[in-house]
Protein backbone atom coordinates (compact mmCIF):
# COMPACT_ATOMS: atom_id res chain seq x y z
CA UNK A 1 0.00 0.00 0.00
CA UNK A 2 2.43 2.29 1.04
CA UNK A 3 4.64 1.78 -2.76
CA UNK A 4 0.89 2.62 -4.08
CA UNK A 5 0.45 5.68 -2.47
CA UNK A 6 4.51 6.55 -3.59
CA UNK A 7 3.67 5.97 -7.27
CA UNK A 8 0.76 8.20 -6.90
CA UNK A 9 2.19 10.97 -5.00
CA UNK A 10 5.50 10.85 -7.85
CA UNK A 11 3.38 10.49 -10.82
CA UNK A 12 1.73 13.90 -9.76
CA UNK A 13 4.15 15.36 -8.73
CA UNK A 14 5.95 14.61 -12.28
CA UNK A 15 2.94 15.81 -14.23
CA UNK A 16 2.03 18.60 -12.22
CA UNK A 17 6.02 19.64 -12.75
CA UNK A 18 6.01 19.13 -16.73
CA UNK A 19 2.85 21.44 -16.70
CA UNK A 20 4.37 24.06 -14.58
CA UNK A 21 7.38 24.26 -16.70
CA UNK A 22 5.91 25.25 -20.34
CA UNK A 23 3.94 28.08 -21.01
CA UNK A 24 4.64 32.17 -21.11
CA UNK A 25 4.02 35.30 -19.25
CA UNK A 26 4.10 38.79 -20.18
CA UNK A 27 2.61 42.12 -20.00
CA UNK A 28 -0.33 44.06 -22.04
CA UNK A 29 -2.58 47.19 -22.42
CA UNK A 30 -6.06 47.12 -23.46
CA UNK A 31 -8.23 50.19 -24.33
CA UNK A 32 -12.46 50.30 -25.23
CA UNK A 33 -15.60 51.34 -24.47
CA UNK A 34 -18.35 49.97 -22.08
CA UNK A 35 -21.56 50.58 -21.81
CA UNK A 36 -23.20 51.79 -18.85
CA UNK A 37 -26.26 53.73 -17.19
CA UNK A 38 -26.70 57.62 -16.05
CA UNK A 39 -29.96 57.80 -14.04
CA UNK A 40 -31.65 61.01 -13.57
CA UNK A 41 -35.13 61.75 -12.16
CA UNK A 42 -38.35 63.85 -12.56
CA UNK A 43 -39.71 66.21 -10.01
CA UNK A 44 -42.03 63.50 -9.02
CA UNK A 45 -39.19 61.02 -8.65
CA UNK A 46 -39.72 59.04 -11.94
CA UNK A 47 -36.17 57.41 -12.77
CA UNK A 48 -35.15 57.78 -16.31
CA UNK A 49 -31.91 56.06 -18.12
CA UNK A 50 -29.95 57.20 -20.56
CA UNK A 51 -27.01 54.47 -21.73
CA UNK A 52 -23.58 56.11 -22.44
CA UNK A 53 -20.98 54.47 -23.88
CA UNK A 54 -17.83 54.80 -21.83
CA UNK A 55 -14.10 54.56 -22.59
CA UNK A 56 -11.63 52.46 -20.39
CA UNK A 57 -8.03 51.44 -20.13
CA UNK A 58 -5.62 49.75 -18.24
CA UNK A 59 -2.24 47.37 -18.53
CA UNK A 60 -1.80 43.88 -16.78
CA UNK A 61 -0.10 40.91 -16.69
CA UNK A 62 -1.09 37.27 -18.14
CA UNK A 63 -0.22 33.71 -18.18
CA UNK A 64 0.20 30.88 -20.68
CA UNK A 65 0.11 27.51 -19.95
CA UNK A 66 0.82 24.65 -22.88
CA UNK A 67 3.77 24.37 -24.87
CA UNK A 68 4.53 26.94 -26.76
CA UNK A 69 4.40 24.34 -30.16
CA UNK A 70 0.86 23.94 -29.16
CA UNK A 71 -2.24 25.66 -30.64
CA UNK A 72 -4.41 25.70 -27.78
CA UNK A 73 -2.75 27.21 -24.74
CA UNK A 74 -4.92 28.35 -21.52
CA UNK A 75 -4.89 31.64 -20.29
CA UNK A 76 -4.38 33.36 -16.84
CA UNK A 77 -4.78 37.35 -16.63
CA UNK A 78 -4.79 39.75 -14.61
CA UNK A 79 -5.70 43.81 -15.31
CA UNK A 80 -5.88 46.97 -13.72
CA UNK A 81 -8.63 48.62 -15.16
CA UNK A 82 -9.68 52.33 -14.87
CA UNK A 83 -13.06 53.74 -16.24
CA UNK A 84 -14.05 57.03 -17.71
CA UNK A 85 -16.61 58.32 -15.09
CA UNK A 86 -20.00 58.90 -16.51
CA UNK A 87 -21.82 61.80 -18.53
CA UNK A 88 -23.99 64.29 -17.41
CA UNK A 89 -27.04 62.55 -19.06
CA UNK A 90 -29.23 64.84 -21.49
CA UNK A 91 -32.28 65.64 -19.26
CA UNK A 92 -34.19 68.28 -21.68
CA UNK A 93 -37.06 66.35 -22.11
CA UNK A 94 -37.92 66.04 -18.22
CA UNK A 95 -39.18 69.26 -16.14
CA UNK A 96 -37.73 69.98 -13.16
CA UNK A 97 -34.79 66.95 -13.99
CA UNK A 98 -32.23 66.03 -11.15
CA UNK A 99 -29.62 63.69 -11.36
CA UNK A 100 -26.52 62.76 -9.17
CA UNK A 101 -23.43 65.39 -9.77
CA UNK A 102 -21.69 63.06 -12.22
CA UNK A 103 -19.55 65.75 -13.50
CA UNK A 104 -17.67 65.68 -10.23
CA UNK A 105 -16.91 62.06 -9.98
CA UNK A 106 -13.63 60.58 -10.44
CA UNK A 107 -12.55 57.51 -12.87
CA UNK A 108 -13.25 53.87 -11.35
CA UNK A 109 -10.29 51.69 -10.78
CA UNK A 110 -10.80 48.25 -10.69
CA UNK A 111 -9.01 45.00 -10.39
CA UNK A 112 -10.37 42.14 -13.30
CA UNK A 113 -9.07 38.78 -13.52
CA UNK A 114 -9.63 36.59 -16.28
CA UNK A 115 -9.05 32.56 -16.66
CA UNK A 116 -9.81 31.39 -20.80
CA UNK A 117 -8.51 29.47 -23.88
CA UNK A 118 -6.15 30.89 -26.60
CA UNK A 119 -7.22 28.47 -29.72
CA UNK A 120 -5.20 29.02 -32.66
CA UNK A 121 -7.25 28.72 -35.88
CA UNK A 122 -4.55 29.17 -38.91
CA UNK A 123 -0.71 29.61 -39.19
CA UNK A 124 2.09 27.79 -37.34
CA UNK A 125 2.10 29.06 -33.11
CA UNK A 126 5.96 28.62 -33.08
CA UNK A 127 5.77 31.76 -35.80
CA UNK A 128 2.78 34.10 -36.29
CA UNK A 129 -1.33 32.72 -36.48
CA UNK A 130 -4.88 33.84 -35.88
CA UNK A 131 -6.10 33.03 -32.74
CA UNK A 132 -9.17 32.83 -31.16
CA UNK A 133 -9.45 33.96 -27.45
CA UNK A 134 -12.62 33.53 -25.01
CA UNK A 135 -12.45 34.37 -21.09
CA UNK A 136 -14.24 34.41 -18.26
CA UNK A 137 -14.35 36.22 -15.13
CA UNK A 138 -14.64 39.08 -13.28
CA UNK A 139 -13.83 42.70 -12.20
CA UNK A 140 -13.37 41.79 -8.52
CA UNK A 141 -11.54 44.24 -6.56
CA UNK A 142 -13.68 48.05 -6.70
CA UNK A 143 -13.75 51.25 -4.23
CA UNK A 144 -17.28 50.79 -4.56
CA UNK A 145 -18.65 47.82 -4.69
CA UNK A 146 -19.52 47.75 -8.28
CA UNK A 147 -18.20 44.01 -9.19
CA UNK A 148 -18.96 42.57 -11.89
CA UNK A 149 -18.77 39.37 -14.07
CA UNK A 150 -17.72 39.25 -17.31
CA UNK A 151 -17.03 37.23 -20.25
CA UNK A 152 -15.21 38.09 -23.48
CA UNK A 153 -14.53 36.22 -27.08
CA UNK A 154 -11.99 37.45 -29.32
CA UNK A 155 -9.74 37.64 -32.44
CA UNK A 156 -6.39 38.41 -32.81
CA UNK A 157 -2.93 37.14 -33.68
CA UNK A 158 0.40 36.47 -32.29
CA UNK A 159 3.91 36.55 -33.68
CA UNK A 160 7.18 34.99 -32.25
CA UNK A 161 9.66 37.89 -32.93
CA UNK A 162 12.35 34.96 -31.54
CA UNK A 163 12.05 31.82 -30.51
CA UNK A 164 11.52 33.49 -26.52
CA UNK A 165 9.46 36.67 -27.47
CA UNK A 166 5.70 36.86 -29.03
CA UNK A 167 3.99 39.87 -29.86
CA UNK A 168 -0.10 39.42 -29.33
CA UNK A 169 -3.01 41.97 -30.98
CA UNK A 170 -6.39 41.26 -30.16
CA UNK A 171 -9.68 42.92 -30.72
CA UNK A 172 -12.80 41.37 -28.62
CA UNK A 173 -16.26 42.18 -27.77
CA UNK A 174 -16.46 42.08 -23.50
CA UNK A 175 -20.24 41.29 -22.35
CA UNK A 176 -20.46 42.69 -18.09
CA UNK A 177 -23.20 41.71 -15.72
CA UNK A 178 -23.53 43.67 -12.57
CA UNK A 179 -27.42 44.02 -12.35
CA UNK A 180 -27.78 44.61 -16.07
CA UNK A 181 -25.84 43.13 -18.94
CA UNK A 182 -23.66 45.47 -21.28
CA UNK A 183 -21.66 44.73 -24.26
CA UNK A 184 -18.51 47.03 -25.28
CA UNK A 185 -15.52 46.78 -27.59
CA UNK A 186 -12.16 46.43 -26.25
CA UNK A 187 -8.61 45.89 -28.08
CA UNK A 188 -5.18 44.20 -26.26
CA UNK A 189 -1.59 44.28 -27.30
CA UNK A 190 1.12 42.92 -25.61
CA UNK A 191 4.43 40.89 -25.45
CA UNK A 192 5.21 37.36 -23.85
CA UNK A 193 8.11 35.46 -22.92
CA UNK A 194 7.95 31.85 -24.26
CA UNK A 195 9.48 29.19 -22.09
CA UNK A 196 9.19 25.23 -21.92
Amino acid sequence: MKNLVISILSTLALTAASVAHAGAVGGLVTSGMHQERAYFYSRQLDQSIEKQMRSNYGLGIEALVGDKDEKIQGILRFMWMVDAPPKSPDMSEVVLAQSPDYEGMSPNHIGVLGLGVQWGLLGDPTEKQLVLTTLVGSGFITRDNTEYALAEIGIGGTYNLSSTVQATANMAVTARLRKHGALGPNMYLGMRYLFD
